[in-house]
């Protein structure tokens, strides 16, 4: 397997709905996501538990299982802290048609775990400086925004050398937020 720079987007669309897209290898994969599960905080939680808790370093599986679902597909995230440096990523897909679930594989790959953590967080980063926490609940309309999570990632990306300041100059309705909470 190649080990290339993933990329990840975040949109959401009507109420309820959002749209994510994960490129690696060469390969996209579309999920059309509903608000019946938490998708970003579950995997955010995920990451951040395999950073906490890295058994990997003891010789045992350090593994995070997420599930995301659409209006007629489940997507099973599996990622594995293979050593200190690079992670397994596997995304199959089930539907479940007449009572016969099927799986089939979307994507795999090996990359390094800081990689694919940097990803998620610089796009996410740049998505909730635009739309803003209060407007990210209004228009989610069920759980709040991973802030605690995000946060920590962010911080780990920083620690390690691999954070690159997106535009601190850049006003943005995220720091509009915080401004009228110190205020």
């Amino acid at each position: 397997m190649q080990h290339e720079q993933p990329s990840f987007i975040y949109e959401l669309r009507e109420p309820g709905s959002a749209t994510a897209t994960f490129k690696a290898n060469g390969e996209e994969v579309e999920f059309e996501l509903t608000n019946v599960s938490n998708p970003l905080g579950d995997l955010l939680e995920g990451l951040v538990t395999m950073i906490t808790t890295p058994s990997h370093m003891w010789g045992e599986e350090n593994v995070c299982r997420v599930i995301w679902y659409g209006d007629s597909s489940t997507y099973n995230w599996t990622i594995t802290h293979v050593d200190d440096i690079m992670c397994h990523v596997k995304v199959t897909e089930s539907v479940d048609f007449f009572g016969d679930d099927t799986e089939s594989e979307l994507l795999e790959l090996e990359c390094s775990f800081h990689d694919f953590i940097y990803c998620i967080i610089s796009e996410l980063d740049k998505f909730i400086k635009v739309i803003g926490l209060l407007n990210y609940a209004q228009k989610w309309q069920k759980d709040e925004f991973p802030i605690t999570q995000f946060l920590f990632l962010k911080k780990t990306l920083i620690d390690n050398n691999k954070w690159h300041d997106q535009d601190p100059n850049h006003d943005n309705i995220l720091s509009n937020e915080v401004l009228m909470l110190l205020a």
